[in-house]
């Protein structure tokens, strides 16, 4: 049952540090100027669809577990400087997730013990529509957005870890334990946000695999420019490590829309400025895909699991297990230098995809240097990337060293960011 924290995201719910990131966004762009109170009334439809997300966090003794959230939903303005700034804000009715939005932009903010950037990602395409629907707009189903008139799927909120049971695990040779560049830290949430897209019909020829594997494409490129912040780093011997988030759904199908996502580490280990493109590309997909394999990523999702496991099951008190959370996020913060989130293809009816111009995810950086999120939607990639300091300056080379590479890319935006935080 969903009120069971799943492996992946109970360890979440005993990070209240400011340098963890506990919270992600969706940000959805519409062609329509929002209404309070028809985005309400989706909204309060949507927490009887998806109950498994309709949950307060809860705590007996040093166990943390969910419960069904018992106040009212609400809808906040974004520009409102009143608005609930971390979960556990009573006005949020004890849900893990705030729903806000300004002119024509809805934000989507979630805990990350609920679920992942896919599992809210399919909650907000149902929110946008139910609202279109409500609104009058003549959208159609193909079968990509759950209906709020569908009901409940169990399987939607089951543990996705079973799925790997029976899956043969094995450790594949990598550079996962390469010495990874750390990067100083700003204290403080603030970050800044830069969009970067990539527009798909502009590809010169031969780089059309990068609509599939944009992760492969991009992060030499981005690892090139963050590795030319510390000229140090190469001769202390470190490399520029991506820590990348890898969806498990498509490789272990599971209906549910729980926490299901693994990181493996690619490290950087040619020089753009030294190799060409080509030669960078090919060493940085083999050594992504062997381990994307079922079996690697097997073993990488179970070591995951054994650390989450390892920092919370344990006969403790409730501080001390907040301590040893904390220092689990270190230890996988210190694999890497920078995160990589890829979704992958944002998929929505075409009706309803001419009133969506825009729909991403943010992810805050914490206590990695940058974090980085890939998607593609509408004939682009959309890169979002996050960061408490340089971002607007390493952003800049990248897209430099996207063009010199012959991919044109361009900068879109470039805005403030306060991540919200978990005081239980």
């Amino acid at each position: 049952m969903f009120f069971e924290p799943s492996i992946f995201g109970r360890p979440y719910l005993y990070s209240d540090s400011a340098a963890v990131s506990v919270s992600s966004r969706i940000v959805a762009a519409l062609t329509v100027h929002l209404q309070e109170n028809i985005l309400y009334q989706a909204l309060s439809e949507a927490v009887v669809r998806f109950p498994q997300l309709a949950v307060s966090a809860s705590v007996s003794g040093s166990e943390y577990g969910f419960e069904p959230a018992s106040g009212k939903i609400a809808v906040f303005r974004a520009d409102d400087p009143d608005q609930p700034e971390c979960f556990g804000d009573s006005r949020l009715g004890g849900y893990l997730f705030k729903v806000s939005y300004l002119h024509k932009t809805v934000y989507f903010d979630f805990h990350k013990s609920i679920a992942d950037e896919y599992g809210m990602m399919t909650f907000a395409k149902s929110v946008l529509f139910r609202y279109l629907e409500l609104s009058g707009y003549p959208v159609e189903n193909d079968g990509t957005v759950k209906l709020m008139s569908g009901t409940y799927f169990p399987a939607e909120g089951d543990e996705p870890m079973e799925k790997l049971s029976d899956i043969t695990a094995s450790r594949p040779v990598w550079y996962m334990d390469a010495d990874a560049l750390r990067l100083p830290q700003k204290s403080g949430m603030d970050e800044t946000v830069i969009t970067v897209r990539i527009p798909l019909t502009k590809l010169r020829a031969g780089f059309e695999q990068i609509s599939r594997t944009p992760v492969t494409y991009l992060a030499p490129v981005f690892s090139q420019a963050v590795s030319e912040m510390d000229d140090a780093a190469e001769g202390q011997g470190k490399y520029v490590v991506a820590s990348i988030m890898v969806n498990l759904r498509p490789y272990f199908p599971a209906a549910s829309l729980r926490p299901f996502c693994t990181p493996v580490y690619l490290a950087y280990n040619r020089k753009l400025t030294e190799y060409p493109y080509n030669t960078v590309l090919m060493s940085q997909k083999k050594l992504l895909e062997a381990q994307l394999k079922h079996d690697a990523l097997a073993y990488s999702a179970e070591r995951t699991a054994e650390l989450a496991e390892k920092a919370v099951d344990c006969p403790e008190t409730l501080e001390m297990k907040k301590e040893r959370v904390s220092m689990m996020h270190e230890q996988m913060a210190s694999h890497s230098t920078y995160s990589v989130c890829r979704v992958g293809n944002i998929i929505l009816p075409d009706s309803m995809q001419r009133l969506v111009t825009d729909f991403y995810p943010v992810i805050p950086s914490g206590n990695q240097a940058f974090a980085l999120s890939v998607v593609t939607y509408r004939g682009e990639i959309v890169v979002s990337i996050s960061g408490k300091s340089d971002t607007l300056k390493v952003t800049r080379r990248f897209v430099e060293l996207l063009g010199d590479n012959m991919i044109d890319a361009y900068i879109s935006d470039c805005y403030a960011f306060s991540p919200m935080n978990y005081h239980p």
